[in-house]
């Protein structure tokens, strides 16, 4: 088998980017599309030459579906990612893999149990600038990593929480704390978790954080800030907001700092280091130039290699964890009013 046919349950908007990725990707083939709501699915089917159905069971008992891509609500990543598990079937789940962290753990679980591979849409293992990134911190460009700084302060429309960005979807599930496990931290900055860590190799270990609502009409948060101590005693400060109106334009992305340089990553990456290296010239900022337009190609193409040459996938279940920890951990120590250890 040359190609890892996939089944695409939820067709909302995150579905349609990473649908199209999935078509570009030479390891990948679409064969049916998923939603509870009959007029997405057949849309998502009709754009890549698949069948429709509104159920889940269908997909699980489908003998031409070797793997899911899992893009529903948060709140149903555990039962269609155990049931999925349980049915023999390979899932790329969507991130956040769970609302919280004992769901993560029994997607993990069940997984392993049943023998069939989990992996989860992060980027950072995939991408060319990350590994890039990568190869540079290990290498000691910028000596040793004592701070990170993660901001996503953005002005998300009110439109958002019922539409989404594009509006394909009218639903409310991004305003319920149940539903959607929280707000900007879950939705956004958990990218960012999974990012740096994968880039730096380490480790959060306690995390102090204070989230709340103050402007947007939901139950979930839209603004945190936190602090979070790594094992090798570095320092990461997040700056969280989804109501930042006007935005901030020039402050949005992660920071690396290490004792001989920077690294800075979101809309133009850069470099800084006062100790050079190959091609790198000292004492000056140094453009990082990544590919466009590959995210979700590359997320599908990563896990249908593994899967494919029955290896562990890019982006694993722990990786997903790993991010979610910290997300949880800012909520519990602002609802405790106390550091919180890591891990969970």
């Amino acid at each position: 088998m040359d190609k890892l046919r996939f089944a695409i349950a939820g067709c909302g908007e995150i579905a349609v980017a990473t649908a199209e990725g999935m078509a570009h990707a030479p390891h990948a083939q679409i064969v049916m599309a998923m939603d509870a709501k009959s007029e997405l699915a057949e849309d998502m089917a009709n754009r890549h030459q698949a069948r429709a159905t509104t159920s889940f069971e269908e997909v699980l008992s489908s003998q031409d579906v070797d793997a899911i891509y899992i893009a529903t609500p948060h709140f149903l990543h555990l039962p269609m990612a155990l049931a999925a598990a349980q049915a023999g079937k390979h899932v790329l789940l969507e991130k956040p893999m769970a609302t919280n962290v004992a769901d993560a753990k029994q997607i993990i679980e069940a997984f392993a149990r049943n023998k069939v591979m989990l992996g989860i849409a992060f980027h950072a293992q995939v991408d060319g600038l990350c590994r890039r990134v990568r190869e540079l911190v290990q290498a000691g460009v910028i000596g040793d990593v004592y701070a990170m700084l993660y901001v996503y302060l953005g002005d998300k429309p009110a439109s958002y929480w019922h539409g989404g960005y594009t509006g394909r979807v009218q639903t409310d599930w991004r305003t319920s704390k149940e539903k959607a496990g929280g707000g900007v931290l879950i939705m956004n900055l958990i990218h960012d978790f999974n990012t740096v860590r994968y880039i730096t190799g380490l480790e959060a270990t306690l995390v102090f954080g204070q989230y709340g609502t103050f402007v947007t009409p939901v139950e979930v948060e839209d603004l945190a800030f936190a602090t979070v101590r790594y094992a090798n005693q570095a320092i990461g400060s997040i700056a969280a907001g989804s109501a930042i109106r006007g935005g901030s334009p020039g402050l949005d992305g992660d920071r690396i700092y290490g004792t001989q340089g920077q690294i800075v990553l979101g809309h133009e990456p850069r470099l800084y280091t006062a100790k050079g290296g190959p091609g790198l010239a000292a004492g000056e900022w140094i453009p990082l130039v990544g590919e466009e337009g590959t995210q979700r190609r590359n997320i599908v193409e990563g896990f249908a290699e593994a899967v494919l040459e029955d290896r562990e996938p890019p982006v694993t279940g722990t990786d997903g964890l790993r991010a979610l920890e910290i997300v949880e951990a800012v909520y519990r120590s602002s609802e405790s009013g106390q550091p919180v250890k890591l891990p969970l």
